[in-house]
């Protein structure tokens, strides 16, 4: 698509150039009189229309940007495993009946809304997100709404094709309330569609864009809703007027004829010509309209123009439009070649700034926008590989890394061990001091290992009050020294909770690595939980060796 795209633009706008060069060129030939008249009336009437899709082009291409850009940022957010690993829990456990299952839905429904609200007041375009189950069920959200959400009748259809899916919502409501929305799936490890994560923006995202299309001081740019209101407009920006509603017949004769150049009274009863064109993926679209007597004032001036000097003029555009061109290809070649590479993924892409005109502009705006996509790429992977309460490295990551080290054993036979650390009656710390009490718990812990273990060491959150902690290049004994140093931290640590003291211990287990262990975290992890259970029958808070 990205190809395509490119030969288009680019085989588009050196052709117009070059067919409004070689059209004045061969006016004079024509002959004097009517001919003369007729022809030049005709140039004008297109000077008009490429005028006008050269700025419907331009907002195009800024709206598909934008809602691609929309898109990538869903993408990324439904590949998180935050959703991925949650979603599938819950479908899990949705199939248990029993009350800990009632318990534990809620739990994980909690996590999946606090990361959908986290998203969401980092993305401020964002008036909400949805977690859908593959029924199209809502299952989680960002913010409690009583408003309505309906997935498009063919919307599997959509996601089997494009693997994503966009829609309006919202009914038949208009400028302020309208909305549209971009659905992407939500895969379990076995690439299976376990439910959607939907992004719902409004109207206003998409009006930003129009404004940044350049205009004429005559013409007028519109947003249009699918029945014909108006959404927002430069005159309604510029002069504060009211934006209107196009008439029935006006805007069925637009909808029907689109890129075509047509006569029609506008929402304020002016004659006009205008342009409409729909928008990507959306049943809206953009209008460019200019008042009639302005479009084709230039017709009735040019009858008294001599040949001389029309075919001065025309030698002079002639020359004008292959320079020009030249000038604007060659710097647009490049914006799009930038634009591929980003594409397809490479965010160290910096280019030239040659000129200080428009083109220039656009490339300093490209080039800020790519920076802002790899400062919200580096985001997205620090999402994707911490705690967000502890600020340890979450599951995934202790998988990562522990896979690593077992590899590096394999090769070069370097020692390491592993604590499976598990909080002592958390419950009732929970229980006694509400879930806050027990947040606070479990930053502090977290806070403890980061100034007790090396740099080389790593430590995570395994799950719930449960942590896993590599120790690097450890054997037995300096694992039960390192473990002996946390359990005493916890054992010494004070919370301090709405003027309440906060006490907990901590129980650990330790394995460590040797030939006679399979290369399989999952037996490594095992030999820590069977040492970690035989602390807990010990009276809690202490440290076993797996032997």
């Amino acid at each position: 698509m990205e190809k395509l795209d490119h030969n288009i633009t680019t085989f588009g706008i050196r052709n117009r150039i070059l067919i409004f060069a070689l059209i004045v060129t061969f006016i004079p030939s024509v002959g004097l009189g009517w001919a003369f008249y007729t022809q030049t009336k005709k140039l004008l009437q297109e000077k008009v229309e490429q005028e006008f899709h050269n700025v419907i082009n331009h907002a195009q291409r800024e709206a598909e940007l934008w809602i691609k850009e929309n898109t990538v940022n869903a993408r990324v957010f439904s590949n998180s495993f935050v959703i991925s690993e949650n979603l599938e829990r819950f479908l899990n456990v949705k199939q248990r009946k029993d009350i800990a299952a009632t318990k534990e839905i809620s739990a994980i429904t909690e996590i999946m809304n606090e990361y959908l609200m986290l998203v969401q007041s980092q993305f401020q375009e964002y008036q909400r997100l949805l977690l859908l189950d593959a029924s199209g069920e809502i299952i989680a959200q960002s913010t409690e709404s009583k408003k309505e959400f309906t997935l498009p009748a063919d919307w599997k259809d959509q996601l089997a094709q494009h693997r994503m899916i966009i829609g309006e919502n919202g009914g038949n409501e208009t400028s302020v309330n309208a909305t549209f929305f971009i659905a992407t799936p939500v895969y379990s490890p076995h690439q299976t569609v376990l439910g959607l994560l939907v992004t719902e923006s409004g109207v206003q995202g998409l009006k930003s864009v129009m404004k940044s299309v350049s205009l004429s001081r005559s013409t007028n740019l519109s947003l249009l809703f699918k029945d014909g209101s108006i959404l927002d407009s430069s005159t309604q920006i510029n002069q504060k007027e009211t934006a209107g509603h196009l008439d029935k017949e006006s805007f069925t004769k637009l909808y029907d004829s689109p890129m075509n150049l047509s006569t029609y009274t506008c929402a304020h009863g002016i004659k006009v010509v205008g342009v409409f064109a729909h928008l990507p993926y959306l049943s809206w679209g953009v209008l460019m309209e200019k008042k009639y007597d302005l479009a084709f004032a230039e017709v009735l001036e040019l009858k008294n123009i001599t040949l001389v000097i029309i075919a001065t003029l025309l030698t002079f555009i002639g020359f004008s439009a292959f320079f020009l061109s030249y000038s604007i290809l060659s710097p647009l070649k490049q914006l799009l070649t930038g634009a591929k590479r980003v594409a397809e993924g490479d965010l160290d892409v910096k280019l030239p700034v040659k000129n200080r005109d428009e083109i220039g502009f656009t490339t300093s705006v490209f080039n800020d926008m790519v920076i802002q996509l790899r400062k919200n790429h580096d985001k997205l992977e620090k999402l994707a590989t911490v705690d967000s309460l502890t600020g340890l490295y979450n599951r995934k990551h202790l998988m990562d890394t522990l896979s690593l080290h077992v590899q590096r054993y394999d090769r070069h036979q370097t020692p390491f061990s592993i604590l499976m650390a598990d909080l002592d009656y958390f419950k009732k710390v929970n229980d006694c001091y509400g879930h806050l009490g027990g947040d606070a718990v479990l930053v502090r812990v977290g806070k403890i290992f980061e100034e007790t273990l090396r740099s080389i060491d790593t430590a995570g959150r395994y799950g719930g009050e449960e942590f896993l902690i590599v120790l690097d290049n450890a054997m037995e004994e300096e694992a039960k020294q390192t473990a002996e140093r946390i359990r005493k931290a916890v054992e010494d640590s004070t919370i301090i909770m709405d003027g309440k003291t906060i006490k907990v211990t901590i129980s650990i287990g330790i394995a460590t690595i040797s030939d006679t262990i399979s290369t399989d975290n999952g037996q490594l992890i095992g030999m820590a939980d069977k040492a970690l259970y035989e602390a807990k029958q010990k009276g809690r808070n202490c440290v076993v060796l797996f032997t």
